[in-house]
């Protein structure tokens, strides 16, 4: 995507990315020390993509989960001219919202929301996977947004919250909000092969996304490992890379399993 900058947006001080930051024009932001102590709390985990809205050190942006690979230059996608929030739809099939027990699932408590918004209309709206998403610094307030989070209704953390206000910008017209179909999931067999894989004669830009099984030790994906192997080389390791992958797929399942221990271990001492 050619010599843009990359911000790491870090939940935790502690977490170690060193080597990202050996890349060229990477830096990194970590919430509790950007953000003030109410927000830190508030916009923490899933919810720590809340902060780029007010906190991005770009005026536009493309943000990502850490879990997605970039396969092309996206920036085609990114029509700041006309919009100004454009979201990542699935790959080839809408994710319409025709009854209220999926609305009830995946977005928002409808009969919390009918009272706080009652003319929102949810009927055949698609739902968006907020891991990918393009926006305008802004385009949705610090205050809404914090007010909208402490708001006992959502689901999924803050894919509702975003699901909420792009359906409720769709219907005001205000913000200009649009979408593309760009994320694939490779690893989520609910889904049909047309959204797990590209056709072998596919020109366009996408983004990779596991939103459920991750690559790992026994569960590998060409994709992911090639782009690993990229990783390695650009941070100076040419050597090895297959034995590192796999060094580096041992060390993450023995962390693992090394807090599921301590977690049965911390669950047994409380019961005793």
């Amino acid at each position: 995507m050619g010599d843009i900058p990359i911000t790491l947006l870090v939940d935790g001080p502690n977490t170690n990315t060193t080597q990202l930051e050996q890349l060229p024009n990477v830096k990194r932001m970590v919430a509790q020390e950007v953000a003030g102590s109410e927000c830190a709390r508030l916009c923490t985990g899933f919810w720590v993509k809340l902060l780029v809205f007010w906190m991005s050190p770009y005026e536009r942006f493309l943000y990502v989960d850490a879990d997605t690979l970039i396969w092309g230059d996206v920036r085609a996608y990114a029509e700041f001219d006309k919009y100004d929030f454009i979201a990542g739809y699935d790959f080839n099939s809408p994710r319409i919202m025709r009854t209220m027990e999926e609305v009830q699932r995946y977005v928002f408590d409808v009969d919390f929301i009918n009272n706080l918004d009652p003319a929102l209309d949810w009927h055949g709206r698609e739902l968006a996977n907020n891991g990918v998403f393009f926006a305008r610094r802004g385009v949705y307030s610090k205050a809404s947004l914090l007010e909208l989070r402490q708001l006992p209704c959502w689901r999924n953390y803050e894919q509702g919250v975003l699901n909420y206000l792009r359906w409720r910008a769709l219907r005001d017209g205000v913000p200009r909000t649009s979408g593309h179909r760009l994320q694939i999931f490779p690893a989520e067999n609910t889904y049909g092969p047309e959204d797990r894989f590209m056709p072998r004669n596919w020109k366009r830009p996408a983004i990779i996304h596991w939103i459920g099984g991750k690559p790992r030790l026994g569960r590998r994906y060409q994709a992911a490992s090639d782009y690993r192997k990229l990783f390695l080389k650009m941070t100076g390791r040419t050597r090895w890379l297959d034995a590192r992958l796999f060094v580096e797929d041992v060390a993450v399942w023995f962390g693992r399993h090394k807090r599921s221990l301590l977690r049965q271990k911390k669950h047994s001492e409380l019961i005793t």
